[in-house]
Protein backbone atom coordinates (compact mmCIF):
# COMPACT_ATOMS: atom_id res chain seq x y z
CA UNK A 1 0.00 0.00 0.00
CA UNK A 2 1.25 3.65 -1.05
CA UNK A 3 0.29 6.60 0.19
CA UNK A 4 0.91 10.30 -0.65
CA UNK A 5 0.96 13.84 0.83
CA UNK A 6 1.80 17.09 -0.09
CA UNK A 7 5.45 18.62 1.65
CA UNK A 8 5.21 22.08 2.73
CA UNK A 9 7.57 24.87 3.38
CA UNK A 10 7.12 26.69 6.89
CA UNK A 11 9.48 29.62 5.96
CA UNK A 12 7.37 30.95 3.24
CA UNK A 13 4.77 29.24 3.62
CA UNK A 14 4.26 27.59 0.29
CA UNK A 15 4.34 24.13 -0.96
CA UNK A 16 7.74 22.98 -1.74
CA UNK A 17 10.02 21.57 -4.38
CA UNK A 18 9.31 22.74 -8.61
CA UNK A 19 5.86 22.70 -9.04
CA UNK A 20 4.22 20.93 -5.90
CA UNK A 21 5.97 17.84 -5.08
CA UNK A 22 4.48 15.11 -3.29
CA UNK A 23 6.05 12.94 -1.08
CA UNK A 24 5.93 8.88 -1.59
CA UNK A 25 6.02 6.44 1.05
CA UNK A 26 5.30 2.96 0.69
CA UNK A 27 3.85 0.84 4.13
CA UNK A 28 5.48 -2.08 4.76
CA UNK A 29 4.48 -5.12 6.91
CA UNK A 30 7.77 -5.41 9.25
CA UNK A 31 10.01 -8.36 9.35
CA UNK A 32 13.35 -8.45 7.75
CA UNK A 33 14.27 -5.67 6.19
CA UNK A 34 17.63 -4.54 4.81
CA UNK A 35 19.74 -2.34 6.92
CA UNK A 36 19.50 1.51 5.48
CA UNK A 37 22.70 3.01 7.47
CA UNK A 38 25.19 0.21 5.64
CA UNK A 39 23.15 -0.20 2.64
CA UNK A 40 22.88 -4.11 3.84
CA UNK A 41 26.55 -4.79 4.07
CA UNK A 42 27.25 -4.92 7.55
CA UNK A 43 30.47 -2.43 7.26
CA UNK A 44 30.29 1.12 7.63
CA UNK A 45 30.99 3.02 4.50
CA UNK A 46 34.36 4.85 4.58
CA UNK A 47 35.77 2.74 6.79
CA UNK A 48 38.00 -0.58 6.55
CA UNK A 49 35.92 -3.26 8.16
CA UNK A 50 34.04 -1.17 11.39
CA UNK A 51 30.33 -3.38 11.61
CA UNK A 52 27.28 -1.20 11.22
CA UNK A 53 26.23 -0.44 14.89
CA UNK A 54 22.66 -0.59 14.07
CA UNK A 55 22.34 -3.97 12.81
CA UNK A 56 25.98 -5.75 13.94
CA UNK A 57 26.93 -6.40 10.76
CA UNK A 58 24.32 -8.80 9.88
CA UNK A 59 23.08 -6.24 7.24
CA UNK A 60 19.17 -7.12 8.17
CA UNK A 61 17.25 -5.50 10.53
CA UNK A 62 14.16 -7.00 12.35
CA UNK A 63 10.73 -4.50 12.76
CA UNK A 64 8.22 -6.05 13.49
CA UNK A 65 4.73 -4.38 12.87
CA UNK A 66 3.63 -1.78 10.16
CA UNK A 67 6.32 0.19 9.43
CA UNK A 68 6.86 3.25 6.93
CA UNK A 69 10.53 4.57 5.39
CA UNK A 70 11.89 7.25 7.81
CA UNK A 71 10.78 11.09 6.05
CA UNK A 72 13.15 12.89 8.60
CA UNK A 73 16.32 10.97 7.13
CA UNK A 74 14.19 10.22 3.78
CA UNK A 75 15.06 6.41 4.44
CA UNK A 76 18.78 6.80 4.63
CA UNK A 77 19.38 6.24 8.32
CA UNK A 78 22.24 8.96 8.22
CA UNK A 79 21.05 12.70 9.96
CA UNK A 80 22.60 14.75 8.07
CA UNK A 81 22.95 12.83 4.75
CA UNK A 82 25.89 11.17 3.87
CA UNK A 83 27.44 10.74 7.49
CA UNK A 84 28.16 8.03 9.74
CA UNK A 85 25.87 9.95 12.08
CA UNK A 86 22.59 7.76 13.16
CA UNK A 87 18.58 9.36 12.04
CA UNK A 88 17.60 10.28 15.99
CA UNK A 89 14.07 9.55 14.71
CA UNK A 90 14.77 5.67 13.26
CA UNK A 91 17.94 5.31 15.13
CA UNK A 92 19.69 4.36 11.76
CA UNK A 93 17.23 1.52 10.59
CA UNK A 94 15.55 3.77 8.22
CA UNK A 95 12.20 2.37 8.88
CA UNK A 96 9.69 3.66 11.56
CA UNK A 97 6.77 2.18 13.21
CA UNK A 98 3.64 3.29 12.85
CA UNK A 99 0.32 2.84 13.62
CA UNK A 100 -3.03 2.08 11.46
CA UNK A 101 -4.74 4.28 10.69
CA UNK A 102 -2.97 7.33 10.57
CA UNK A 103 -2.96 10.62 8.93
CA UNK A 104 -0.44 13.14 8.05
CA UNK A 105 0.80 15.37 11.06
CA UNK A 106 -1.01 18.87 10.91
CA UNK A 107 2.42 20.54 12.03
CA UNK A 108 5.18 19.86 10.16
CA UNK A 109 2.52 18.37 7.13
CA UNK A 110 4.74 15.58 6.90
CA UNK A 111 8.02 16.47 6.56
CA UNK A 112 9.09 15.57 9.85
CA UNK A 113 10.60 18.60 10.99
CA UNK A 114 9.58 21.10 13.05
CA UNK A 115 8.40 24.12 11.64
CA UNK A 116 11.68 26.80 11.17
CA UNK A 117 14.15 24.05 12.50
CA UNK A 118 15.95 21.03 11.33
CA UNK A 119 14.63 19.73 14.61
CA UNK A 120 12.55 16.56 14.68
CA UNK A 121 8.27 17.97 14.72
CA UNK A 122 7.10 17.52 18.81
CA UNK A 123 3.96 16.25 17.32
CA UNK A 124 4.71 13.72 15.08
CA UNK A 125 8.20 12.95 16.93
CA UNK A 126 9.57 12.94 13.41
CA UNK A 127 7.45 10.29 11.76
CA UNK A 128 5.48 12.86 9.67
CA UNK A 129 2.41 11.05 10.17
CA UNK A 130 0.05 10.10 13.33
CA UNK A 131 -2.58 7.94 14.54
CA UNK A 132 -5.72 8.95 13.01
CA UNK A 133 -8.30 10.50 15.90
CA UNK A 134 -11.75 9.27 15.95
Amino acid sequence: MEFTWETFDHKTGKRTGRGYKMRTSEVLEGGKLVCSFCSGKGILHGTRGTKCPVCKGSGEINMPGTVIKCVYCRGSGSYPARTNLSCNVCKGTGYVKIEKPFEVCDVCHGSGKSPNSSLPCIKCRGKGVLKKRK
